[in-house]
């Protein structure tokens, strides 16, 4: 405990402040966004009050994140163009308060010394978010058994119904990557963990596997599946060089995935329901179900982005354009609400062209790229889970999703850079 608590403290009490900032944005992150901006603000004073510029922009070259520091803070800098093109620029405001930590945190972060994020500070970190994605759990699992039970609605434990504090598709994004973190992170110490220790990391695990079914994200179940496939791939097939173990695990899992859809324990089966409004949507085009709705929006949106080229309608415009656009072509799926376009890489393009729509994919596929360059699957699960995630949800439009994907990404930058091969 004594050496845990060494590693902590730095002689550099700006890094105490911004360290024990992080440690609390974590812990909180998975439940609630009203301390994000507070903190960020608070790390941005920290951080300007220090003054060492030269030193800082070495520090920056020592993590070696020159590029990264120019890309990650290029998405946050683009929304400055995308206002000042936009005709109502009161709607475009938010943007820069939503996506904050997209700035913040790289350019903070990167710039204090890599000896100060030890791997006891790094296990520190990513066990505070654990922690909160832990505490989400306990607070939401049983919330909705007592609801159901006073109103006898099984509905209660299931989707947005159980998700109360986050859209339930952030939510499945979060115990995704918690478990793999307690995955990676117990795998070489399994064999001298202590009892009380296993039973905890197995009780996690078991919770984050549950909540995920029971919210009922189509996209959290399928990034799950994926992401489960890639690392039994990548341990047994290319590691340990068992390709037929992985086979049989894969096939495991999937014949137990179908036996539990087919055999109705899982009420409101979202998927499935899924499946039955597209066997009908030839009857019904503009049908009210969600994967219709977003198909209908993916069409819409399409049709707006093609026409705002090259230099986009302006982040404050994007979301009229659409309105009028479904209004125009009668899509009556879409005249009850005020969607966006449920896609990143077609709002990005929408609102600020083709440069918004590079830089873009410039954040996403350079931690791809780092993360094979340094052969870290946890660094690659994470860019992976971004890419697949805000290929359905405008997630950069939103505090649940822009400040844990700017947060975590600079973090498992340092991650992947610090550890050794």
């Amino acid at each position: 405990m004594m050496d845990f608590q060494k590693e902590l403290v730095s002689d550099n009490w700006h890094f105490n402040i911004l360290f024990a900032l992080l440690m609390l944005a974590l812990v909180s992150l998975p439940i609630t966004n009203w301390l994000m901006l507070p903190i960020a603000i608070a790390m941005l004073v920290n951080w300007v009050s220090e003054w060492n510029w030269r030193e800082k922009w070495e520090n920056v070259k020592a993590h070696r994140a020159v590029p990264a520091l120019f890309i990650f803070t290029a998405i946050y800098l683009i929304s400055l163009y995308g206002l000042l093109i936009s005709t109502n620029k009161s709607a475009a405001l938010p943007a820069f308060d939503c996506g904050l930590w997209l700035l913040v945190a790289p350019l903070v972060i990167f710039s204090y010394k890599p000896e100060h994020f030890t791997a006891t500070r790094r296990k520190a970190l990513f066990t505070a978010f654990i922690a909160g994605c832990v505490l989400h759990c306990v607070l939401i699992l049983p919330f909705g058994c007592y609801r159901s039970l006073y109103s006898g609605e099984s509905k209660y434990m299931y989707y947005i119904f159980l998700s109360v504090f986050k859209h339930p598709s952030y939510v499945a994004m979060y115990m995704t990557f918690a478990l793999l973190l307690l995955l990676k992170y117990t795998k070489s110490d399994w064999r001298t963990m202590k009892t009380w220790a296993r039973v905890l990391v197995l009780g996690a695990m078991g919770l984050f596997f549950l909540t995920i079914i029971l919210l009922q994200s189509k996209a959290g179940l399928a990034c799950l599946f994926l992401i489960t496939f890639i690392w039994i791939v990548y341990y047994f097939a290319i590691r340990r060089h068992h390709p037929v173990i992985s086979i049989i695990i894969l096939a495991g899992i999937v014949a137990g995935i179908i036996g539990v859809y087919q055999s109705g324990i899982i009420r409101n089966n979202r998927a499935m329901d899924s499946i039955e409004q597209m066997k009908e949507r030839k009857e019904q085009p503009y049908g009210k179900g969600s994967s219709e709705v977003r198909i209908t929006l993916w069409k819409s949106a399409s049709e707006v982005a093609r026409k705002s080229q090259p230099w986009g309608t302006g982040t404050g415009d994007a979301l009229e354009d659409l309105k009028l656009h479904a209004l125009e072509k009668n899509y009556s799926n879409l005249l009850e609400h005020n969607y966006n376009a449920h896609c990143q890489y077609i709002q990005a393009l929408i609102e600020t062209g083709i440069i918004g729509l590079m830089i873009l994919l410039a954040y996403c596929l350079y931690p791809l790229y780092y993360s094979i360059r340094k052969k870290n699957i946890l660094y690659f699960s994470f860019a992976l889970l971004v890419i697949l995630n805000i290929g359905v949800e405008c997630m950069f439009h939103t505090r649940s999703g822009a400040d844990f994907i700017a947060l975590m990404n600079v973090l498992m930058f340092i991650e992947a850079g610090r550890v050794e091969s």
